[in-house]
C-alpha cells in the first residue's frame, strides 16, 4: 500500500514538473491576439470556425492571404495521412519480411533432412516475399519521410501567417520554391 501511495505522489509531482515546464515555453498571450488552433485561428481565446477564419484573413491580408493559408492547411493534411500511412505501411512491410525470414528458417529446419537441395528450395520461394516486403517497407518509409516534410511545412507556414497578422510591421520576406505565373521556379514574396 505504501508503495503505491509512493508511486502516485510520485507520478504526481512528474506531472506538476512537466506542466511547469510547458508553462514556461508558452508565449504570452496578449488581448486581441491571432493564436493558431489546428487549422482554423482563435481570437481572444474563442475558436473561430473554417470560414471565419478565411474570412478573416482575407480581411488582413486579402484573398492571396486566405489562398495561402488554405493551400498550407491542405499541405498540412496531406504531411499528416502520408506521415501515419506510410509508416505504417513500413511497418507491415517489416514485419511480413520478418515473418517470411522466421518462416524460411523454420521451414528449411522441418526439410533439412531431404538434404541441402530441399533446404534450397525453400528459400527460393521465400526470397521473392522477403524482397517484396522490403520494398513495401521502403516505399511506406518514403511516403512517411515525405509526410514529415510535408507537415513540418505547412505548420511553419501557417505559424508564420498568424505571427505576421500579429506583427503588421514585421518583416515578411519570403523565398519559396514552387508554382509561379510562367511556371515553376523560385518566388520571391515581400
Amino acid at each position: 500500500m505504501m508503495h503505491r501511495i509512493q508511486l502516485i505522489l510520485l507520478t504526481a509531482a512528474l506531472l506538476l514538473a512537466g506542466g511547469r515546464a510547458l508553462a514556461q515555453t508558452v508565449p504570452e498571450w496578449k488581448p486581441g491576439q491571432l493564436v493558431r488552433k489546428g487549422t482554423c485561428i482563435a481570437v481572444d481565446t474563442v475558436k473561430l470556425d473554417k470560414a471565419a477564419t478565411l474570412w478573416l484573413l482575407e480581411g488582413a491580408g486579402g484573398p492571396q492571404l486566405s489562398d495561402d493559408w488554405q493551400r498550407y492547411c491542405s499541405q498540412r493534411g496531406w504531411g499528416i495521412g502520408l506521415t501515419a500511412g506510410g509508416f505504417t505501411v513500413a511497418a507491415a512491410g517489416i514485419f511480413y519480411s520478418t515473418a517470411m525470414v522466421v518462416g524460411g528458417a523454420v521451414g528449411s529446419a522441418l526439410v533439412a533432412v531431404g538434404g541441402d537441395e530441399a533446404v534450397q528450395g525453400v528459400w527460393n520461394g521465400m526470397s521473392p516475399r522477403i524482397n517484396g516486403g522490403m520494398i513495401v517497407a521502403g516505399v511506406g518509409a518514403v511516403a512517411g519521410i515525405t509526410g514529415v516534410v510535408l507537415l513540418i511545412n505547412g505548420n511553419t507556414h501557417l505559424r508564420r501567417i498568424v505571427r505576421d497578422c500579429n506583427e503588421p510591421g514585421a518583416s515578411s520576406v519570403t523565398l519559396t520554391l514552387g508554382p509561379t505565373p510562367s511556371g515553376v521556379g523560385l518566388a520571391l514574396r515581400f
